[in-house]
C-alpha cells in the first residue's frame, strides 16, 4: 500500500507539470488520478538488469571501418551474397569496403563487400548510404554477428555471479539441456549466438558447465533478453515465506500436492491455458502445460496433477 501511495503522489506531482510548463501529458484532462496512470509510471521504472545494457550498443553502418569483423550465424547468407556459398555458417568475414550503383531510377545504392580469406562477397542493400547509415549489423547484412559488440558484451557479463531465471539450459554444441533455475551461475564467457540470439552467454554452475542464448535490445526477438535471463540479486529472498521443501522442488522445476498456484508458477511458469470447473465442492482449476503437463488446484492448492 505504500508503495501505492508512493506512486501516487508521483503522479500528482506530474499532474501538475502542465500549471508550470503548459505542456500536454495526457494527465491533466482526465480531472482524477486513475490506475492506468499509476501503472504507465511503474512501467517507466526500469530495472538494473534491464538497462545493463543501455551502455553496449552495435556500431551502426557509419560508423564500421575496414577489417570489421562478423561471424556468420546462418547458412542461409547465401540466399543473399553474391556469389553464393553453401557453407559459411561459422565462418568470420570482414568488412573489405562498399560499392555505388546506380538503379533503374538512377539513384545509388549501397553494395557492402565482405571478404575471407579466399574470396570476396557482396550484398546489394537495396539502400540508400543515408537510409543504410544509421542501421547496427544485423539490419545492414542478414546473418552476420558483429564480433565487436559480442567483444564488448563479454567484458560486461564474464566472471560475474548472477542468477538464473530459466530452467532451458543449451550446451556449447546448441543441444538443449533441463538445467536449475534461480541458482547462482559465474559466466565464463559471452560468444556469438545464432540466426535468431546474437549471444550465447557460457557459464559455470557448482562445476556445471552450460549456456543460454540471449537477445539483445536491438534483436528482431527479444524474448530472452538479459533482464528474462538473470538477477543481480538472490531471487529466493523475494519468497522468503516458500518453504525450503518447496524452494528446492521449484528450483528443480518439480511441484507436489499442497504446493500453491505461486509455487507452482514460479516452477512451472505461467500455463497455456486455464480451465474453471465449478463442482459441489467448490470451483476446481486446471493448469494446462505443453507435453501433456496439467494441475489441478482447489481453492488455490495443488490437488493433483500430471508432470
Amino acid at each position: 500500500m505504500k508503495k501505492i501511495n508512493k506512486y501516487i503522489k508521483y503522479v500528482a506531482a506530474l499532474a501538475l507539470l502542465p500549471v508550470m510548463t503548459a505542456c500536454f501529458t495526457g494527465i491533466e484532462n482526465t480531472g482524477r488520478i486513475t490506475d492506468r496512470d499509476v501503472a504507465r509510471v511503474k512501467a517507466n521504472k526500469r530495472t538494473a538488469e534491464e538497462a545493463l545494457l543501455d551502455s553496449v550498443k552495435p556500431q551502426t553502418y557509419g560508423q564500421w571501418h575496414k577489417g570489421k569483423r562478423f561471424v556468420v550465424t546462418s547458412n542461409d547468407i547465401s540466399l543473399v551474397l553474391r556469389p553464393s556459398a553453401d557453407t559459411l555458417k561459422g565462418h568470420t568475414l570482414t568488412f573489405a569496403g562498399q560499392e555505388l550503383q546506380r538503379d533503374i531510377d538512377n539513384i545509388e545504392k549501397v553494395v557492402i563487400v565482405l571478404s575471407d580469406t579466399d574470396r570476396q562477397y557482396r550484398y546489394d542493400t537495396g539502400k540508400t548510404l543515408a537510409e543504410l547509415q544509421p542501421l547496427s549489423g544485423y539490419y545492414a547484412v542478414p546473418f552476420l554477428s558483429d564480433l565487436d559488440y559480442v567483444a564488448c558484451v563479454d567484458s560486461l557479463l564474464r566472471g560475474r555471479t548472477l542468477y538464473l531465471r530459466t530452467s532451458t539450459w543449451r550446451r556449447r554444441d546448441g543441444s538443449f539441456e533441463t538445467g536449475l533455475r534461480y541458482v547462482p551461475v559465474t559466466v565464463e564467457s559471452v560468444t556469438t549466438g545464432d540466426a535468431v540470439y546474437p549471444f550465447y552467454v557460457a557459464f559455470d554452475q557448482d562445476g556445471r558447465h552450460s549456456g543460454v542464448m540471449m537477445s539483445s535490445p536491438t534483436s528482431a526477438v527479444r524474448n530472452v533478453t538479459f533482464d528474462k535471463l538473470f538477477s543481480f540479486s538472490d531471487i529466493r529472498n523475494n519468497y522468503k515465506h516458500i518453504s525450503n521443501e518447496n524452494w528446492s522442488l521449484i528450483v528443480r522445476g518439480q511441484v507436489a500436492v499442497g504446493m500453491t498456484k505461486e509455487e507452482c508458477t514460479l516452477s512451472l511458469g505461467a500455463p497455456q491455458s486455464v480451465d474453471r470447473v465449478p463442482t459441489h465442492g467448490g470451483l476446481l482449476e486446471r493448469w494446462v502445460y505443453d507435453n501433456g503437463v496439467y494441475l489441478v488446484f482447489a481453492d488455490g492448492i495443488l490437488e493433483r496433477f500430471r508432470q
